[in-house]
Formats: structure tokens, sequence, C-alpha cells
């Protein structure tokens, strides 16, 4: 006997769309490879900006320190961030309020460049990390890394390539294999 189907209720799924709303999507190994590779690179760039940044921080917190209460007159853009509508500190609470917050921004920024810097350390003695300090820290072109290497940019570029995927591996783990 034989049975009809009725067509439209029998779509075939785009590739990908079998997977329910809001599950979480499975990635490749060679796209979790890709992801690591290119936030150690963002992670990388960002070294010296979080360099000036924590020296900054340092200064301004020296600065609340010594100033005290009145600091609030200097960095009042900085009380948006801890002032609420209907709730009403003392000058001391806005003050340690204030500090606290600040310490606590300079925490994660010297948190992440020890991370970065034991990350670092652990490639220091290959041949070619002058490449990474010229390309994320100075911001250098290949060209002008490979003449000063004395070597075609190609090889600057494959070697930089092998001393990221490194990193990648110190600061994501597993998660690289």
């Amino acid at each position: 006997m034989k049975t009809s189907i009725n067509l439209e209720n029998h779509m075939v799924l785009p590739a990908g769309a079998e997977e329910p709303r809001g599950a979480a999507r499975r990635y490749t190994k060679h796209e979790q490879e890709l992801s690591a590779y290119a936030a150690t690179e963002r992670r990388l760039y960002a070294v010296p900006i979080l360099r000036e940044r924590i020296a900054d921080s340092r200064e301004e917190l020296a600065e609340l320190e010594t100033l005290g209460v009145e600091a609030l007159r200097q960095h009042s853009m900085s009380l948006v961030k801890i002032l609420r509508p209907g709730i009403r500190l003392t000058p001391e609470e806005v003050h340690a309020a204030q500090m606290a917050e600040l310490r606590g921004r300079l925490a994660a920024d010297e948190r992440e460049m020890r991370k970065m810097q034991a990350a670092l350390t652990c490639v220091e003695d290959d041949p070619y990390y002058q490449a990474l300090e010229l390309k994320y820290f100075k911001n250098a072109r290949d060209p002008e890394v490979a003449e000063k290497l004395c070597c075609d940019p190609s090889t600057v570029r494959r070697n930089r390539a092998r001393l990221v995927r490194r990193l990648a591996l110190r600061l994501y783990g597993a998660q690289m294999m």
C-alpha cells in the first residue's frame, strides 16, 4: 500500500539548523585554535596599553590617598559609577568607594600583566622573540621586523605565528590542543 507524504511537514533543515535554539554551538578543533590565536594576539596588542593604564591608575590612587576627601573635587567624573539616585553617601563613603573601585581595576590590570609576562617568559629565549616585541609592542610592520632580524618577511610571519601559538597554549591550555 502506498502512502502519500505531506512535503510541507517534512522540510529538510539547512546544515547546522538541527540544534535547538539557545543550544551551545560546538566548535571544531581548528575553530578553537583560531579563536585562541586571535585572543592571544589581542592580549599581546593590549600589553603596552595596559602598562600605561597601570601607571596611570597607580598615580591616580596615590593622588586619592594623599588628598583624601578633597580628591572628590578633582575626580568628579569617576563619581558617576559610584553615586546612584536615591542613595545618600557621606563624602568619606564616596571616597572609600572610589578608592575601592580604582584598586579593583588596578588589581585586574596587574593580574593580566602578570599572566602575559609569565607567558612571554616561556618564549623569550627563542631567536624570533624580538619579532613579537616589534610587532605587538612597537607596531612594526613585517618588512621592518625582517630587516632588523636579517631574514625574509615570510620567515618572520611563520616564526611569529609559531610563537603566538605557543603563547596561546600557555594562556588557554587544552583548548589549543
